[in-house]
């Protein structure tokens, strides 16, 4: 290859570097060259080993704090602002907006008022009920600047209890908080992404944007705005359907890098004669 055909590929790569990292830096998309993209929600359940580090540790003194835990002390110092959970929708407005005090009220949650404001001691945090979190991921392919991405949009944490009339546990998913909030501090904040290699450490930021998780899909976005479990009649289905989605993403990815065309027809295509544009046709 010509000298001069390498500088022009190193340009184009570079360029293409730099403005997915200044698109990650402003938080936004340029949404006119996003010709594809679907949001996905994940349940991750933090009892299995890859999620562990969202879960530890659980109490004060043991060092460090945990996902909740800085969730909790970020929502109570007014630092971050966090949403209703709504069954099938999320709506980060300012009807939706949780009030502290109520839901520390609503789940039993001991606290004093000092200068009219709820404190809450740390060992009164439910950290250790925290169990699991619903996650909305957003997958998108930009045109303009050929980058996929993988993205959290936001995340919910579910708290695990008995039921007061009911003899097994049951979830309680507390609310929704917009990733975008909880980024800044996110990413000062350490993690150990591994049980068996402690040197392998990072930022909770670095845990969910590298993918490091485990969560099984329960859920993608589809016109009628239905969960796999209300569409599926049997386990078997729903786990075909989860599989079914799952492949269907990392698909999508490996013809991308592979320069596939058939990663295109999952990208809408323009009509030649003003037609609009459409979609390959799937269940959801």
């Amino acid at each position: 290859m010509k000298i001069t055909q390498i500088l022009l590929l190193s340009a184009f790569f570079l360029s293409t570097a730099v403005n997915a990292v200044a698109q990650e830096n402003r938080g936004v998309e340029e949404t006119d060259h996003i010709k594809w993209r679907r949001e996905v929600y994940r349940y991750l359940d933090l009892t299995k080993e890859r999620n562990a580090a969202l879960y530890h540790p659980t109490e004060p003194g043991q060092g460090g704090r945990n996902l909740f835990t800085l969730i909790f002390k970020l929502l109570a110092e007014e630092k971050i602002v966090a949403y209703e959970y709504l069954d099938g929708k999320e709506l980060f407005t300012d009807e939706y907006k949780i009030d502290f005090k109520e839901l520390l009220d609503r789940f039993g949650i001991g606290h004093e008022l000092t200068n009219g404001k709820p404190v809450v001691d740390e060992e009164d945090i439910p950290s250790h009920e925290i169990q699991g979190y619903y996650l909305k991921e957003l997958y998108s392919f930009d045109t303009g600047t050929s980058n996929y991405r993988v993205r959290p949009i936001a995340i919910s944490p579910i708290l695990f209890r008995q039921g007061e009339y009911e003899p097994q546990t049951v979830r309680y998913p507390l609310f929704w908080v917009p990733y975008d909030q909880l980024r800044p501090y996110l990413l000062r904040t350490p993690v150990m992404s591994s049980s068996l290699n402690n040197a392998l450490s990072g930022t909770i930021d670095d845990f969910f944007i590298m993918r490091e998780y485990d969560g099984e899909i329960y859920k993608s976005s589809n016109p009628r705005n239905l969960a796999i479990s209300q569409y599926t009649s049997t386990p078997e289905e729903l786990k075909a359907e989860q599989e079914r989605i799952e492949k269907e993403l990392n698909d999508f990815e490996r013809m991308l890098w592979q320069g596939g065309s058939d990663s295109t027809r999952m990208v809408p295509q323009r009509k030649k004669r003003g037609g609009t544009t459409t979609m390959r046709n799937r269940r959801y």
